[in-house]
């Protein structure tokens, strides 16, 4: 699928290449085994080479994070909304204290949450689920969500332009990047684990 779009991207018509950009950037908050960066770091290194316009890049993957946040955190505003019909799992003890953690966390920080959620790209779409659960406003997910993609999408076009049209290049820091956040978030749901077997152990 990957090879597919990169292929579009190079040889196709530009208006195709712009809507593969936006359906990458959204399409990964549904099935975050798509690379998003990846391709439109492609869409940035042919912007370079002045095969597409950058401008056209930049909004293309704003509008496509946008759009797949918008539809993550529907999910979980569905959720929310169904709790009847949530499997037996949700419902234990364990799962229902996580989730007024969830809640009392969007109640107290939910802006950032968003705010940071395109740096952290194994974990994009949570960010929407969890604001869904918490029933924050669509106009907050917009602006906070919608910060989030510009800054990082100017980030990877600073990179693009920094980089050149090296494309080797671009996606060796893409993955060094993906992989080191990768590692600090298994480091940090480790930790969040041992507290609370810890504290559960502690109220025995």
């Amino acid at each position: 699928m990957v090879d597919e779009f990169l292929h579009s991207l190079e040889h196709g018509p530009q208006y195709w290449a712009y809507v593969l950009v936006a359906a990458a950037a959204g399409v990964e908050y549904v099935f975050p085994p798509l690379p998003g960066d990846t391709v439109a770091l492609f869409a940035v290194a042919l912007a370079v080479r002045a095969q597409l316009h950058w401008l056209f890049v930049y909004l293309s993957m704003t509008a496509g994070a946008l759009v797949g946040g918008l539809g993550a955190w529907g999910v979980g505003l569905w959720l929310a909304n169904h709790e009847e019909h949530w499997p037996g799992l949700l419902k234990t003890p364990t799962a229902t204290r996580a989730l007024d953690a969830v809640r009392r966390g969007y109640a107290e920080h939910g802006p950032m949450y968003l705010a940071v959620n395109r740096f952290l790209p194994a974990l994009r779409a949570f960010f929407f689920v969890g604001a869904g659960l918490s029933r924050m406003s669509a106009g907050a997910v917009l602006l906070y969500g919608g910060v989030s993609a510009l800054l990082w999408n100017a980030l990877l076009m600073g990179a693009g332009y920094a980089v050149g049209s090296n494309w080797d290049m671009l996606r060796d820091l893409a993955e060094r990047y993906t992989m080191a956040t990768l590692f600090l978030i298994v480091v940090f749901v480790v930790g969040v684990i041992a507290r609370f077997v810890y504290d559960a152990r502690s109220r025995r």
